[in-house]
């Protein structure tokens, strides 16, 4: 898949739809430790990890989330 730049603002505003299933404390250590933005793999890795409850999907998670994402960064982005 391709990997494009989220940036720091765009995590801040993706926390309320992608980032819904981890906790508040996590993501703003996500935003504090990513001053310049982040990738969208990188971004994918650290929903997968700390997402509670993890999402049932059959199949390949990373793909999902991907997809997932990328809607969401479409929608900030206006």
């Amino acid at each position: 898949m391709e990997e494009y730049r989220i940036t720091n603002p765009e995590i801040v505003e993706l926390k309320q739809t992608m980032g819904f299933r981890v906790t508040d404390s996590r993501w703003s250590e996500f935003v504090r430790s990513h001053p310049d933005g982040c990738t969208s793999a990188e971004m994918t890795r650290f929903v997968k990890q700390w997402m509670d409850p993890p999402y049932k999907v059959e199949g390949d998670i990373d793909a999902h989330l991907e997809r997932i994402l990328k809607v969401f960064v479409d929608f900030v982005r206006g």
